[in-house]
């Protein structure tokens, strides 16, 4: 099996870098198991299908994976109790003329 590259958008980066050390170390692990089996994560649904939600411990990890490509893309990171809510409002953001 191929091992897939992790991508991270702008907003992962500067979420990823705001964590605590055990934080970080917890979510390096995560993505680490991602690698290798990048499907482990569930599908959302609605507004959010076509990513998937990795679920370390309390966080979670929003990605979407390009098979074409061997890439995962690394959307969104954080706490479970509002990481949806903020991704959610970041694609809305995104999708707003300018």
């Amino acid at each position: 099996m191929k091992r897939f590259q992790i991508r991270f958008t702008p907003e992962a980066s500067r979420l990823a870098s705001r964590l605590s050390p055990e934080t970080k170390k917890l979510i390096k692990d995560a993505l680490k198991t991602l690698q290798k089996n990048p499907f482990m994560g569930d599908d959302l649904h609605e507004e959010l299908a076509g990513f998937k939600s990795f679920k370390p411990k309390r966080y979670r990890i929003l990605y979407a994976v390009d098979e074409e490509n061997a890439t995962i893309d690394i959307y969104h990171i954080g706490h479970r109790r509002d990481v949806y809510d903020q991704f959610r409002i970041l694609l809305d953001d995104l999708k707003k003329p300018l």
